[in-house]
This record gives C-alpha cells, sequence and structure tokens, in this order.
C-alpha cells in the first residue's frame, strides 16, 4: 500500500519527453503538453467505471468519456505541479471504500500503476475544489443582507398548521384515545403510558406539505379541537388518524437573522463554483492537448479537443 504513491507519480512521469517531441507510438492516443496518454490507460479506466457503456460502444458518450478522462489528467497533472497529488491515505481510504484493496495482492507493477493513477484521476476532482475554496472570499454581511432585499420571495413562509398527530393501525384503538382527548382532556404522557400501540408526533408544517386528507380535516378545526378518525392508505398498508389542532400561524416573512447563515452557504457555493470554473478554464487553456483519433480504436473520435493524424505533431 505505501508504493501507490510511487506508482502515481511513475505513472505520470514515465510518458513525459524532454525539449524534443519523439514521434508518437501507436499506443498513445492523445498527449496533454509532453505527455502521453496511453490507449490501454485509458481502455482500463472505462472498464473500471463505464464498462457497460464500453460494451454497447455507445460513441457520443464514449466521446464525452474521453473529453472528461483528458480534462481529469491535465487537472492531475497540474495538482503535480502544485504538490497537491492525491496521498497515500486517500488512495487506500478510496480503494477501501470500493472494494478494490485485494487487486493490490494480484496485480502486476504496471497493473498497480494504472491502478494508482486511476484512482487518483476520481480523487482530482475533490482535491482541486479543495484548492479553488481556500481562495474563493467569504460572503460579507452586506452581500447576504442584498441578497435577502432582492429575492425576498424566497423567505416568505407559507401558512402553516402546528398539530398533534395520533396514528394508529387500530382503528378500534383511536376511538378509546379520542374518548380520553376530548372528554377527559388527558396529557400526552397518559396516551404514551397507556397506547403503546399508538403513535404521537407533534407536528408545524406549512399547508403545501401536508398531505390533503389532513389539510382538509386541519383547516376546519379550532386550537385545541380533536377531528374524527382520518384514515389513510399506503399501498397495501391502511392508517387510522386523530389530528389535535395546536395553532394555525399565518404567513410571515422570515427575518434576515434567520437566514444569514442559509444565504452565505448559497452564496458562497456559487462563488465557488464560478471560480472552479473559470481556473478549470484556465488550466486547459494552457494545456497543449492533441488527440490521435486513428490509435483509438475503441470508437470513433468526435470530441472538442484538437487532433492530429500524423506521425509526429
Amino acid at each position: 500500500m505505501r508504493k501507490l504513491a510511487f506508482f502515481l507519480i511513475l505513472s505520470l512521469t514515465l510518458s513525459c519527453g524532454g525539449g524534443t517531441v519523439p514521434p508518437v507510438p501507436d499506443n498513445v492516443i492523445a498527449r496533454i503538453d509532453t505527455q502521453d496518454v496511453l490507449r490501454e490507460e485509458f481502455v482500463l479506466y472505462l472498464q473500471a467505471n463505464y464498462a457497460d457503456i464500453l460494451e454497447k460502444k455507445d460513441e457520443e458518450i464514449l466521446n464525452r468519456l474521453l473529453d472528461n478522462y483528458l480534462e481529469q489528467r491535465a487537472l492531475l497533472n497540474y495538482l503535480q505541479t502544485q504538490n497537491q497529488l492525491p496521498s497515500e491515505k486517500e488512495i487506500a481510504e478510496y480503494l477501501q471504500l470500493t472494494g478494490k484493496t485485494p487487486l493490490l495482492h494480484t496485480y502486476d507493477l504496471h497493473e498497480k500503476r494504472i491502478l494508482a493513477l486511476n484512482t487518483s484521476l476520481i480523487l482530482a476532482e475533490e482535491k482541486f475544489k479543495n484548492m479553488v475554496e481556500t481562495e474563493t472570499p467569504l460572503v460579507t454581511i452586506e452581500e447576504a443582507h442584498n441578497y435577502y432585499e432582492q429575492n425576498i420571495n424566497e423567505f416568505l413562509k407559507g401558512e402553516s398548521f402546528c398539530f398533534i398527530r395520533f396514528s394508529s393501525g387500530y382503528k378500534d384503538l383511536l376511538k378509546d384515545a379520542r374518548y380520553w382527548l376530548v372528554s377527559r382532556k388527558k396529557s400526552l404522557d397518559f396516551f404514551r403510558k397507556r397506547y403503546q400501540d399508538i403513535q404521537i408526533e407533534e407536528n408545524c408544517f406549512q399547508t403545501s406539505e401536508i398531505p390533503d386528507p389532513f389539510l382538509k380535516t386541519l383547516e376546519k378545526l379550532k386550537p385545541g379541537r380533536v377531528s374524527r378518525i382520518v384514515q389513510t392508505r399506503l399501498g397495501a398498508s391502511v392508517s387510522y388518524n386523530l389530528l389535535k389542532m395546536k395553532e394555525k400561524v399565518p404567513p410571515r416573512k422570515l427575518p434576515f437573522e434567520e437566514v444569514e447563515d442559509t444565504i452565505r452557504e448559497k452564496l458562497f457555493k456559487q462563488h465557488l463554483a464560478s471560480l472552479l470554473a473559470r481556473k478549470k478554464q484556465d488550466l486547459l487553456q494552457n494545456s497543449r492537448i492533441i488527440v490521435y483519433p486513428n490509435r483509438i480504436l475503441v470508437f470513433n473520435y468526435s470530441g472538442k479537443f484538437p487532433v492530429s493524424h500524423g506521425e509526429e505533431e
């Protein structure tokens, strides 16, 4: 397990040339700057993650997958320049989580190298996101308040009902419970001790969140009153319910203090997504990616990257 990072670095350096670019070997399907992308690496990546698509030879999807694979390879190259490659621990945890750890005992050196590479490609996106997240500015209170004022409809809470629901699969049990609720005004503790087969829930929901049978019943009840038995069905299961109204809450605007953290989190995620997209676009524009379609063999390439059919770049 300790050699996984070595296998990864080996994968990223074995095919990197010097200042002079040699002729393109037959098994190279693309080049990212001076790094060769081998056909076998990509095919094994597909077999490990998209075997059904590879078997069906869906060219449209396979083209997107190759473009995505090349972007991930470019991203991994960038992480290497920043000394941010996935660590031994991160690779090992992912292999264990996905049940691939036993492969390390059966794979040869070449297969372990590709396994480390493909695992790191999956982890690269999260590593890149974590890097960019540290560069994303925090949302100020002024920015959050401006969003609140400009999008006030998001913070209007509709009419709500607060009620107690008594439910059971036994109708006669609820008839008995209703007697104690209406005539004797017994507490919830009384019902919890007396009726083990009755579930008791205290709820406050907006009208849009309440099932129709309950909403129609609640709209007719005054605070403190108890409904008749309401029957509901889910598949073959039948449930009987009593509803005791606590209060009806009119529509209201949520105060800024109550939603400030939610707004800050939402805006930060938007800023992060925008910065991620911009940095990834810059990274790809600064990477020279060339595809050699006649060497792919598995499908006909028609993706977004430039192609070359010559023996040399």
